[in-house]
């Protein structure tokens, strides 16, 4: 193998892989939703998504954690967080920074954050 092609490997085998997520840092505030258990979607061993048979995707049946429900600062999406437990400290109307790797549903006018979220309060 020729060097450039080794590099692209090594490259490749070192990238902590967030498949086609993308980075988030945005200021947000609690309005009042409850958390509610987070599920996540089982996966195949091709790395996709699993269907049942009305062809809806298959969910765990343990939690990962909680899903938290903000509105983002300046433009009111919805900000879904996925966090490992319920906090006490994040009472309605505070704001929020929080950043991490997730999808922005353009369809859903929505942003969903699930890979190392960090959330850290805004003063």
């Amino acid at each position: 193998m020729d060097q450039n092609t080794l590099n692209k490997l090594a490259n490749l085998a070192n990238s902590d892989s967030k498949g086609n997520r993308q980075a988030f840092k945005t200021i947000v505030i609690k309005l009042g939703v409850k958390p509610v258990e987070h599920f996540p979607k089982v996966k195949g061993k091709d790395g996709k998504t699993q269907k049942d048979e009305n062809g809806d995707d298959v969910r765990s049946k343990v939690s990962d954690g909680y899903t938290y429900t903000f509105s983002e600062f300046e433009t009111s999406k919805i900000v879904k967080v996925v966090l490992d437990k319920t906090y006490s400290t994040i009472k309605p109307m505070s704001a929020w920074i929080v950043t991490g790797y997730g999808y922005d549903i353009r369809s859903g006018n929505m942003i969903f954050i699930d890979k190392d979220v960090h959330l850290q309060e805004y003063k």
